[in-house]
This record gives C-alpha cells, sequence and structure tokens, in this order.
C-alpha cells in the first residue's frame, strides 16, 4: 500500500492505546465510502447459518448433533454523503441464534458518521477519522440446564440485556481504477448492562438482583459478572477489486477486549476467559445497472459473537466462545 508514513504513524498508535469491539462489518471499514456507493446506498439481506449453510461442518467437528448455532436474521443498511468527504451511515439487524433448546433473539443498531481528514491525490490515498456509536439488546435470554459449580440449576434467565459501545477509528485507504485497500484502528468503551434476572434453583425462583444474598455463594460469583464495563481496541485490513459488473472483497479485524471484573472471576473458576476475537469477511457484488446491485457475504469468526454482541459473554456462557462460527449473507442494495 501506498501510504505516507505519517499515516501508518498514526494508525501504529490508535492500535496501541487501550480502549472499540468491533461493530458489525468492522472488517470491510474504509475512508471514503462514496467511492464505492456514489452519494448514498441502501442495502437488505439476509442472514444465515444451518447445517446445509455450513459447508466445512464446523459444528459436527465439534461433536454438535442438533440445531445449535442455527442462525436467522436480516440486515437493513443505509449511507448518504454529505459536505467534503462526510459519510453519515446506519445499520438495523435483527437475529436469532438457537443453542439446544434455547432461543437467543437479538436485536442490534450503529450509527457512524466519518469525515475525511486528508487526501493525497496523486496515489489515491484517503485519510479519514470514524465516530460509531453501536449496541444490543434483546428482551429475554434464557439458558437452561446450566452446569453452575455442582448447584442444580434448571434454567437462569436475563430479563431486557443490552450492551452499548462507542468507538472511535482512524482509517486509511488507498484507491486505484480496479483495486483499492483499508488499513485501520480504533479504541473505545462499552458497557453491558442485565437489569433483571430469574433463576430457576430446583424448582425454587429467585430474582437477580433482589435475591442475591439468598442463593449459593457460588451462584453469586457467577451472577457478579452480568453488569460490566469494557475496554477494548481493534485493527484490521481489506481489499476489494473490480472487474466490470464484478467485485470482490476481503476483509480482516482483530478485537482485544478488556473486562477485568468478569475475566478474573471466570479464571478465579477454573474457566478459560477469551479476550480476543478474529473476524474474516468475504464479499462478492454483482451490478446489473448503475443503481442496483446483489451481494453473497460470509463472516467467520474465530470465537463466536465475543466482540459483536457484549452482552452474551460472562462466566455462564464464556464455555461455548473457546469455538468458531460463520454467518452467511446474501441481498439487494441501490445506489442513488
Amino acid at each position: 500500500m501506498k501510504l505516507p508514513s505519517n499515516i501508518c504513524k498514526a494508525l501504529a498508535l490508535s492500535a496501541m492505546a487501550l480502549g472499540a469491539c468491533a461493530a458489525p462489518l468492522d472488517a470491510l471499514m474504509e475512508a471514503m465510502p462514496s467511492q464505492r456507493y456514489g452519494e448514498g446506498y441502501l442495502e437488505l439481506g439476509s442472514d444465515a447459518m444451518n447445517s446445509t449453510l455450513d459447508v466445512f461442518k464446523v459444528r459436527s467437528q465439534m461433536g454438535i448433533t442438533d440445531n445449535t448455532g442455527d442462525y436467522q436474521g436480516f440486515t437493513l443498511r443505509a449511507g448518504r454523503a454529505f459536505g467534503n468527504g462526510g459519510w453519515l451511515d446506519g445499520a438495523y439487524m435483527r437475529r436469532n441464534i438457537t443453542v439446544g433448546a434455547d432461543q437467543y433473539p437479538v436485536t442490534s443498531w450503529r450509527v457512524g458518521v466519518q469525515q475525511k481528514l486528508y487526501e493525497l491525490p496523486s496515489n489515491g490515498a484517503v485519510l479519514a477519522l470514524r465516530g460509531a456509536a453501536w449496541g444490543n439488546k434483546s428482551s429475554t435470554i434464557t439458558k437452561t440446564n446450566p452446569s453452575l459449580g455442582g448447584v442444580t440449576v434448571n434454567s437462569i434467565s436475563a430479563i431486557d440485556p443490552h450492551d452499548n459501545q462507542y468507538q472511535l477509528d482512524l482509517v486509511s485507504s488507498w484507491y486505484e481504477s480496479q483495486w483499492s485497500g483499508s488499513i485501520f484502528a480504533g479504541v473505545g468503551r462499552g458497557k453491558v448492562l442485565i437489569p433483571r434476572g430469574l433463576i430457576d434453583l430446583a424448582g425454587t425462583i429467585y430474582t437477580y438482583p433482589d435475591d442475591f444474598s439468598s442463593v449459593p455463594s457460588s451462584l453469586q460469583q457467577h451472577l457478579g459478572t452480568l453488569n460490566y464495563s469494557l475496554q477494548t481496541r481493534q485493527i484490521g485490513a481489506n481489499v476489494s477489486y473490480v472487474s466490470d459488473a464484478w467485485m470482490y472483497r476481503l476483509g480482516y479485524v482483530m478485537g482485544q477486549m478488556h473486562r477485568p471484573s468478569v475475566d478474573n472471576a471466570i479464571q478465579s473458576l477454573g474457566h478459560t476467559s477469551y479476550q480476543r476475537n478474529q473476524t474474516v469477511v468475504g464479499e462478492v457484488a454483482y451490478k446489473f445497472s448503475q443503481t442496483v446491485h446483489a451481494y453473497t457475504r460470509a463472516q467467520v469468526m474465530h470465537r463466536q459473537f465475543l466482540s459483536e454482541i457484549p452482552f452474551l459473554y460472562n462466566s455462564i456462557t464464556s464455555p461455548i466462545f473457546g469455538m468458531k462460527y460463520g454467518v452467511v449473507s446474501a441481498g439487494l442494495g441501490v445506489s442513488f
């Protein structure tokens, strides 16, 4: 990549700073989206994973034989250019993740704004600063028959769980006639909140936090990891190639999470805490005209939704995050 040394230094400093979890599709971040979409775009796609789409048989290699890991949902995305090198975008996602008999319905959202800071027309290099707010929420998440240190728990439910994140990224891209590429680094902060919970303990129902002191001490330690703050950082890169009506993109992002109150508790329980996630996104798109395109996209995550849906992670659920996961998407988009 033809990038000025001062841009590379700025990106390196941002990556070293402590601070952003990976918002959905951060792996495809670029400095000037208008180069790809024009003045604006609207995109709607279906997202899924099941035994048919799991072509690499990841779940069967882990010994999963039921519907665990099935995923259904959709993503609505839109963006619009403004001013001199400005860009505003947003996304809305509905997801339903199946884990055995449990259903995890999740609604996700994101709003981002970025501004071009620097441009070198001679070699197509552009530097931009991007700020984003994003989060996830659900009405109820229930885990049945969890293994919690020998305590007989029929089920534990999180009522109104949600998380909110704020992040800042520095993005440098270069654009040529057919090729383009980007590198980026970001920092941010977030918070996970689970205001209420229900615990079915051997037929007796306890509420959280009202009955916190009434449940066994071993269970209290788990309940103490439901609400927490997090600081993380991310770094990534992507490349794209255009050939006539076809466009190919490949992106990578690595996120490092810092959640002392959760990770310390998980380790004290003798479990493994997961603090880093790596995500690869590949996309193939076809333009039917100057304004209409279709796409298919695959997203593979090293630690499932560790960095994308923070409220799913605590000492109760942490063991499942040692597994890989992926989602396949397809949809249509309109540029204007």
